[in-house]
């Protein structure tokens, strides 16, 4: 909650704490944070067995990333950090290292937006995508309606998955939507976009799929046993 007021920033909501340790793969668990803002989001993962924790900041308006990694480093102080910062609309493809690289993230930018605009359609989408983009969810979806500077309306949402997350920002009056998928677990970019692009249908979509980070350099095993449980709440939906 504090870092967005320190970097300058509007949070829409209270930060949204979600504790993940009963996962089918031990390696996915631990804690996950995020809070929207006005436009945009901060998420934070913390992944305990991998001993390391990846931190987003997405944002319409301009912010100090410098400052944002200071305040990360002295509550998160670690061995090696690494930072990238860049405008949206510059983002480029880089190919993933699969065996030296922690995980992909997926950026789609589309114009003349013509998908879900309403906070019950956008629930709904979200309440199933993780499945149909064969990723894992550990909660139901979060969406707000605000609005960003000069009053123009904002739609958010957010689900946090087993991999890490899902989100999307839709500017209905601008006909513009932001969306992105951050994995802890490479996937198949030739599965996965079209199942994206049928869900938000736009004029153009531009897309980069980045690399985030390295592999971890420690895996803690001690308490795998524990974490071999069922996620009893999906079969029941």
């Amino acid at each position: 909650e504090d870092a967005p007021a320190q970097l300058g920033l509007r949070r829409t909501m209270p930060a949204f704490v979600l504790p993940y340790y009963n996962g089918v793969v031990a390696e996915d668990c631990g804690i996950s944070a995020f809070v929207f803002l006005a436009g945009g989001h901060f998420t934070l993962h913390t992944f305990s067995f991998r001993e390391t924790y990846f931190a987003d900041l997405v944002a319409p308006d301009d912010f100090d990333p410098n400052k944002l990694r200071a305040l990360l480093e002295a509550v998160f102080p670690c061995a090696v950090t690494s930072v990238q910062t860049v405008e949206r609309q510059d983002l480029k493809d880089s190919e993933p290292d699969v065996e030296n690289d922690f995980g992909p993230h997926l950026f789609l930018n589309v114009d003349a937006y013509q998908g879900p605009q309403s906070l019950d359609a956008l629930f709904n989408l979200f309440d199933r995508l993780p499945a149909l983009i064969g990723m894992t969810p550990i909660m139901r979806p979060y969406v707000i309606q605000d609005q960003v500077a000069g009053g123009r309306s904002v739609l958010s949402a957010m689900t946090m998955i087993a991999e890490s997350h899902v989100s999307l920002h839709v500017f209905p009056h601008e006909e513009r939507a932001y969306f992105d998928l951050f994995s802890c677990r490479f996937f198949d970019r030739n599965f996965v976009m079209p199942r994206l692009l049928a869900q938000f249908p736009g004029g153009s979509v531009q897309e980069a799929l980045i690399a985030r980070g390295s592999r971890y350099r420690y895996l803690r095993t001690e308490r795998a046993d524990e974490h071999a449980k069922s996620r009893t709440w999906l079969p029941q939906r």
